[in-house]
């Protein structure tokens, strides 16, 4: 089904052509049908069977031709051309053959005596057939220019379709006799009954969409009503037909009954658009907006009064359509408004129809002539002087002369070529100039801001938009205005939607890559109506790389049309161009700011680098040494010596949640807390209490910081710690090595009273030869390619057995080890490591 579609879709505009070609063909043999086949003679008086199977003369017409030939009110019908009748659709057909000015044969019964006589032929005229044939071809007509201006567009879908049915419609009158039934006019019955249920609600929608969209539509279930109802509609017909005419073989559709209740479908149709136009043409408060509407709505307005008139008013004021057929003439009133929109259309460049069929003529004719003159010219000239020379090589030097002649001619050729351009395309030949300056001209702006306005610049003054729009796909998908002339909310917002889809959809069919209000409804949804309210047409994307960067808004051209072909694809190269620099643009832009927060994050861990410990404490019997290597510029780690007396220091190592900038913003507010809290007379304990109080009270609830302090205390030869949340201490002695998990949670995550509970502070006695590793999570989970962390194992066997060697050295061969670990794998997170060894 899929591929079906798409088939058509490609080949929609050849679809169109050709059916139009055999539909305009049906509509004339139905011309043909009516005024020859189903010519209808008229001996104004009416034929009333009678019970007993006798035909009676009624409402015989004075001074009609059956009057004037002797016959009155009562007299029996005998026979007509020596016929004996029995059947009135006979008779019919008889005096039907027979041509205007003739007489036929009549015998008939007149208080009991046949008289025979002989009757005028007059033929009637059936104006309701006549006039809706003729309403059906020229809306056909008018289609078919109205598509092929736009053959995507739903608008003129509609109006074409409205004149397919209507032509299809009318090739009811096939089935009436006195054509005899045939199994083809039985299935031309059913598509004619089917087209003529659709094309009153075909009447709705379109004039619920034109000249502007009607509220009604915003309701889903509005346009699928539109088709299930005639849906449902005809199959009614169906089932009906078939339960009350089963024993009649085909004459299961009552051919009379199907078009009376069809006629009523029309007039309900074109009421219920009559109203729509109307309440639209209303709503225009621009009179130049409303100038080309006028027409149709005058138009319109007769063609429904004809109609009304024709089928309700007429047969109630005169006696039969067989006497007076000239009341109902009124009905030929309803071609006006297929006129009256041709009219429209070429006149007001309503879809922009008459650009096209006015100028396209005029300009494939001059541009074959202008080539044709051109070619006769280099070859007459080729030729001359080739035979001039008359050498054997003539034809060589004719051809080389062709050539040199037509490059040198080039450069006319394409004047004259832009001059017929300019004739007959005036507003396109302008368009293309601005357009092709702007893509020339746009590469060479530097910044997005200069880019920008040169663009609304160039669409508003140089092609005279009065309504102009800028939008720029942000990072969460969504359409914000950048710049925007003659809209009336600047600051509006269009989500997503499916904009690249739609594209890619239309480029796949070979159409413009133009979303136009066609498309709002299904490309935007709800944010359609912002659209329509700032009276935006037409929308050209922005691409790169097949991905929509930004959407340029289009009113209506200065001419008071919409942008369509040419016009279209000049609009689209140059927005695909300006997509190229505005790309460009943020591109140099991102790539600047990169640059600036590179250098930002340098200096950070330059400053950040240095309010770490620059130097050692010199105290006596301990060897430190420490080191913190961020995961980015700057990390979240923090270690620290804080020396309160000569026999008392501080170690601290925390790890604020997280990475990068803000991580080490928390931990330089640490540093700074635990410089000013740690003094002599304070416990770890009671420090971590107090600096979890300060850090809940400042700290946003999605961040924490695990911490370890601990105080060696030289002169009672101890060491007190607590760990609040962080990595276990590891305290290496003999080749063995111990690793303290102290109770506590992370500061910042609690406020006070579970935090205080929880924590527990330990006490070590110092002994000579014994070391204390201090670490963030970042050193035992280093990862290699494979995601296999380094581990607390592998650092708990560096420290054995390094009774002999330095701080230094234990973490150089820590470090080492760590990288080996890694090899060519990115660091994933911040690592920090305090050594301390009692001497």
């Amino acid at each position: 089904m899929n591929k079906l579609y798409n088939i058509v879709e490609r080949n929609v505009q050849k679809i169109i052509i050709i059916a139009t070609i055999l539909l305009f063909v049906v509509g004339l043999f139905t011309l043909y049908y009516i005024f020859e086949v189903r010519s209808t003679s008229n001996d104004e008086c009416i034929w009333a069977p009678q019970k007993n199977g006798d035909i009676v003369f009624q409402t015989v017409k004075v001074d009609g031709v059956t009057w004037n030939a002797g016959i009155r009110n009562g007299d029996k019908l005998i026979s007509i051309q020596g016929v004996r009748i029995y059947d009135v659709q006979v008779a019919q057909g008889l005096i039907n053959q027979l041509n205007t000015g003739k007489y036929a044969n009549y015998t008939y019964e007149h208080n009991g005596k046949l008289i025979e006589t002989k009757v005028y032929i007059k033929k009637l005229i059936q104006f309701n057939s006549v006039g809706f044939t003729l309403l059906s071809i020229i809306w056909l007509v008018v289609g078919f220019i109205v598509v092929l201006a736009k053959v995507d567009g739903k608008v003129q879908k509609l109006f074409y379709l409205i004149g397919a049915a209507f032509t299809i419609f009318m090739s009811i009158v096939f089935y009436l006799p006195p054509v005899k039934i045939t199994p083809p006019l039985i299935y031309l019955l059913i598509v004619s009954t089917i087209s003529g249920i659709f094309a009153p609600f075909f009447i709705i929608h379109f004039f619920w969409l034109f000249p502007r969209r009607s509220n009604i539509l915003n309701k889903k279930w509005v346009e699928p009503t539109l088709y299930i109802v005639p849906t449902v509609l005809f199959f009614g017909a169906i089932i009906f037909s078939i339960i009350y005419y089963a024993d009649r073989k085909f004459e299961l559709i009552n051919y009379v009954r199907t078009f009376n209740f069809i006629n009523i479908l029309f007039v309900i149709g074109f009421c219920v658009g009559f109203i729509s136009l109307s309440r639209s043409f209303y709503k225009l408060k621009n009179k130049a907006d409303r100038k080309p509407l006028l027409l149709i709505l005058l138009s319109y307005a007769l063609g429904i009064t004809g109609m009304l008139y024709t089928f309700y008013v007429a047969p109630a004021i005169t006696d039969s359509i067989f006497n007076s057929p000239e009341f109902y003439m009124p009905i030929v009133l309803v071609v006006l408004l297929p006129i009256s929109f041709g009219i429209s259309i070429f006149k007001y460049q309503l879809l922009d129809v008459s650009i096209i069929i006015k100028n396209t003529v005029t300009y494939a004719v001059a541009t074959v002539t202008l080539a044709a003159i051109y070619f006769l010219i280099i070859y007459v000239l080729g030729q001359s002087i080739s035979s001039a020379i008359g050498t054997p090589y003539q034809g060589v030097i004719a051809g080389i002369i062709f050539i040199i002649f037509a490059i040198i001619f080039q450069s006319t050729k394409n004047k004259f070529q832009d001059f017929i351009t300019e004739k007959f395309y005036p507003e396109q030949f302008a368009y293309q100039k601005v357009l092709l300056s702007f893509s020339n001209d746009v590469t060479t702006f530097v910044g997005l801001n200069n880019i920008l306005d040169k663009m609304t610049s160039t669409y508003t003054k140089g092609l005279m938009v009065k309504s102009f729009g800028i939008m720029l796909r942000s990072a969460n998908d969504e359409y914000t205005l950048a710049r925007a002339i003659g809209l009336k909310d600047n600051e509006f917002i269009l989500k997503d939607g499916v904009v690249d889809e739609i594209i890619s959809e239309k480029i796949s069919f070979n159409k413009p890559a133009a979303i136009s209000r066609d498309d709002f409804y299904r490309t935007f949804k709800s944010d359609a109506d912002k659209l329509i309210d700032d009276d935006i047409f037409t929308i050209i994307p922005m691409t790169v790389k097949s991905k929509t960067i930004g959407l340029l808004l289009f009113g209506l051209k200065h001419s008071g049309a919409q942008f369509a072909g040419k016009d279209l694809e000049l609009l689209i190269a140059g927005a695909n161009q300006a997509a190229v620099s505005i790309e460009n643009a943020r591109l140099y832009r991102s790539e600047v700011e990169k640059l600036q927060i590179e250098k930002d994050l340098e200096l950070a861990r330059k400053i950040q680098s240095g309010l770490l410990p620059k130097c050692v404490p010199a105290l006596y019997n301990l060897d430190i040494c420490g080191i913190m290597v961020p995961a980015m510029q700057v990390g979240g780690d923090y270690f620290d010596y804080i020396q309160v007396s000569d026999k008392k220091l501080f170690i601290v190592v925390g790890d604020v949640s997280g990475k990068g900038l803000s991580a080490s913003l928390y931990m330089t507010k640490l540093q700074t807390m635990m410089q000013i809290a740690c003094t002599d007379d304070k416990t770890p304990r009671e420090i971590l209490v107090d600096i979890n109080k300060k850090l809940y009270e400042t700290m946003e609830r999605n961040w924490f910081i695990t911490l370890t302090l601990a105080l060696f205390d030289l002169e009672n030869q101890k060491v007190k710690f607590c760990r609040a949340g962080h990595m276990p201490i590891l305290a290496a002695l003999n080749g063995k090595v111990k690793a303290h998990k102290t109770q506590g949670i992370g500061l910042g995550l609690e406020k006070g009273k579970i935090f205080e509970s929880s924590l527990v502070e330990e006490e070590i006695k110092l002994t000579q030869g014994q070391i204390f590793a201090f670490f963030s999570d970042g050193i035992v989970e280093a990862m290699n390619k494979d995601g296999g962390m380094f581990g607390e194992e592998k650092l708990e066997e560096l420290l054995k057995d390094k009774k002999e060697e330095t701080s230094t050295q234990v973490m150089d061969d820590i470090w080492k080890s760590i990288l080996d670990f890694r090899k060519d794998a990115e660091q994933n997170d911040d690592m920090t490591m305090v050594l301390v060894k009692v001497k």
